[in-house]
């Protein structure tokens, strides 16, 4: 098990720490998951994501590489550019979802779920004048997220923190410590990411605990970050998607580019297009408050239909909220479920298409 650079920093915030990933990480802190949620929500929160994994990509080919690799299309991608996208094997089935981001000509910079993935994309990169660097270990990044993030982050950063699109991100410095500042976040509300030199970790996570005390900043751990990402509809690796899922199925079909000439996967992923899908990926609303938990079963009547893929308590609409992969006939919005609990209970549900907290354009438009 890792220790992230802010292991220390944790526990000075009362955090209790899990096995998580491969590293130890806070569940919660002193503060708690309600506090820490709405904290995001309505104010800002800090959050530990240095157990996400850093590859570098650079040389002659590394467009010719992206372009390959991922299924969005980075053709007309600039310096400063993030785009999301899924990696998938021959048969279509994801690897991982990920960012790629464009550091210069020629260099780009994966971040994933799971450094586990740098086997599979070293491997991929064997045919191509490229040179891929696992700096998962070297860099470190923190998520400043909520409606507060800008007021805080602009008192520490030397650029103007409004020159930075969303999906877009800059160099900077933070009280003269280099950085880089991306506009995005794993949450579904505005805010930034910071990645920086993991030796810098306290200094950085203290500057900004500090500044951001006069707008009621609350660090934020995982079981807070679970349930944010949960009402966004965002994705976790091992839990919502794994290599067998597809990303028809898993609901980001949008992160395929057909058009472009050729990347791993193409040709199988056409196939399910034209077959369709097995399965589709849902929410559902449990008006109960009750937790649904990874593959506790979706029932109609005593019909099972799917099965739930993550779950947890929303204290932002103060009932349960998960996410789960259904039958395509029964992807019906307000089909009125049930959820086959652990504990043998039945937890009335109702489905939803899309997902339980929408951001609107919270995270696009330009902070308060």
């Amino acid at each position: 098990m890792k220790k992230t650079p802010f292991y220390g920093s944790g526990l000075e915030y009362g955090a209790k720490m899990i096995e998580l990933f491969g590293y130890y990480l806070p569940w919660e802190y002193s503060a708690g998951h309600s506090r820490e949620h709405l904290g995001t929500r309505e104010s800002v929160s800090l959050c530990d994501l240095d157990y996400m994994g850093e590859f570098v990509v650079e040389g002659p080919d590394a467009l010719r590489f992206i372009q390959m690799l991922a299924t969005n299309d980075y053709s007309k991608k600039t310096i400063g550019s993030v785009q999301y996208t899924a990696m998938c094997d021959e048969d279509g089935q994801m690897i991982d979802d990920c960012t790629i981001w464009c550091l210069d000509n020629n260099k780009y910079m994966i971040i994933s779920g799971s450094e586990d993935d740098y086997v599979w994309i070293s491997k991929q990169a064997k045919s191509y004048n490229v040179t891929t660097t696992n700096v998962t270990d070297k860099h470190t990044t923190l998520a400043l997220q909520g409606p507060k993030a800008n007021r805080v982050l602009q008192q520490l950063a030397d650029i103007d923190l409004s020159t930075i699109g969303y999906y877009r991100f800059r160099p900077a410095k933070i009280s003269g410590i280099e950085c880089i500042i991306a506009r995005m976040g794993y949450t579904g509300e505005a805010g930034f990411e910071l990645h920086f030199a993991s030796s810098e970790g306290p200094t950085i996570w203290n500057l900004v605990m500090k500044a951001g005390k006069p707008h009621d900043i609350v660090p934020c751990a995982q079981a807070a970050l679970e349930s944010l990402r949960q009402e966004a509809g965002y994705l976790l690796v091992g839990k919502d998607h794994d290599r067998r899922t597809n990303p028809f199925e898993a609901g980001i079909g949008f992160a395929v580019k057909f058009g472009k000439e050729d990347f791993i996967g193409k040709a199988a992923l056409q196939r399910i297009v034209h077959e369709g899908v097995t399965r589709r990926m849902v929410w559902l609303d449990i008006p109960s408050g009750d937790v649904a938990e990874t593959g506790d079963k979706i029932v109609v009547g005593d019909r099972e239909i799917g099965v739930v893929t993550s779950g947890s308590f929303s204290p932002t609409r103060k009932r349960g909220t998960a996410m789960a992969y259904v039958n395509p006939a029964h992807a019906v919005p307000s089909l009125d479920v049930a959820v086959v609990l652990g504990n043998g209970k039945r937890a009335g549900a109702k489905l939803s298409v899309m997902p339980l907290y929408d951001p609107g354009d919270t995270r696009t438009k330009n902070f308060a």
